[in-house]
């Protein structure tokens, strides 16, 4: 099994995933998006996300789950691979 995810090796709704969890100029500090803000397709696909380590979920304030990309899911973002 390949460890390096490519960009290539995303699914579209996935990829639209990616970009939605980062924040404009790609913040390492970035808060990421609460599951509010995310569409039933985008949530399923962060959950996919989440499974192939190119994002995180962690509750935050009055238990809001939120999600964000790993220093994994930002370089594959970025550079099309990690």
């Amino acid at each position: 099994m390949r460890s390096v995810t490519v960009l290539s090796d995303l699914t579209p709704i996935q990829m639209r995933a990616l970009i939605r969890l980062d924040t404009p100029g790609g913040d390492p500090d970035s808060a990421g998006r609460r599951i509010e803000e995310l569409s039933p397709q985008i949530l399923m696909a962060v959950f996919e996300l989440l499974e192939l380590k190119l994002a995180t979920s962690e509750l935050g304030w009055q238990n809001t789950a939120w999600f964000q990309l790993t220093p994994k899911g930002r370089a594959v973002r970025e550079f099309g691979e990690a």
